[in-house]
Order: C-alpha cells, then sequence, then structure tokens
C-alpha cells in the first residue's frame, strides 16, 4: 500500500516519504519511526505544516501497520527530550500495533520505543 523508494538509511529500513516525513521500520519489524526530514531535535522545533504531515503521516501509517499485524489498537507516540526517554536528538514519532496479552503490564511498551 505504500509506494516509494525502499532503501536503508543509517541502519533503518525506509519505506515511505513525504514532502517533509520519512518512515522507516526500526530492528524490530513492527515499530515503525516516522521522522520529520528536517532535522529538529524537539517537537516544539517543528513549523506547522511538518507537524500535520507528521500526524497525517503517522495516521496513514497506523490503518497500515495495524491491519498488517493484525493488532486491534495502537501505541503513537513521542519522547520529546532527554527526561521524557528520547535518547535519539531527533524528534520522531513511533507507530507500535498493539493486541490484548502483548505485554504483561500495559505500561511496559514504553520501554520497547526507546
Amino acid at each position: 500500500q505504500f509506494r516509494g523508494d525502499q532503501k536503508q538509511v543509517t541502519g533503518f529500513w525506509t519505506f515511505w516519504n513525504t514532502q517533509t516525513c520519512i518512515c522507516a521500520l526500526t530492528i524490530q519489524p513492527s515499530d515503525v519511526l516516522v521522522c520529520p526530514l528536517r532535522p529538529v531535535e524537539r517537537f516544539r522545533d517543528l513549523c506547522p505544516e511538518e507537524v500535520a504531515d507528521l500526524f497525517c503521516t503517522a495516521q496513514r501509517v497506523g490503518n497500515v501497520v495495524e491491519k498488517h499485524f493484525c493488532s486491534t489498537s495502537l501505541t503513537i507516540s513521542i519522547q520529546d527530550g532527554p527526561e521524557a526517554g528520547q535518547t535519539v536528538k531527533h524528534v520522531h514519532v513511533h507507530v507500535l500495533p498493539r493486541r490484548a496479552g502483548d505485554f504483561s503490564r500495559n505500561d511496559d511498551v514504553y520501554e520497547e520505543v526507546r
């Protein structure tokens, strides 16, 4: 459902891009990252057009990921700053499919998206 140039970028397999965003698979195939193309560290540094495209792209990717992995829900998250768990100094949205019982404690998912 996504057509675009597939390539590997710094350890991530990219599969879709828009005017301002790129989508990539992490080492875990069900965890998709949606990242702005412009390198910005914090969410507040994005311009309104980038914010709109980032979330529209995350929504579109989420619809495909949920169907592909036969999940019933999604965790969509941003760690915005080091105290929020951000380990990479580039804004990115995690889109992770979820289903009942996939983690023993529901909040354990946040360890997964670091």
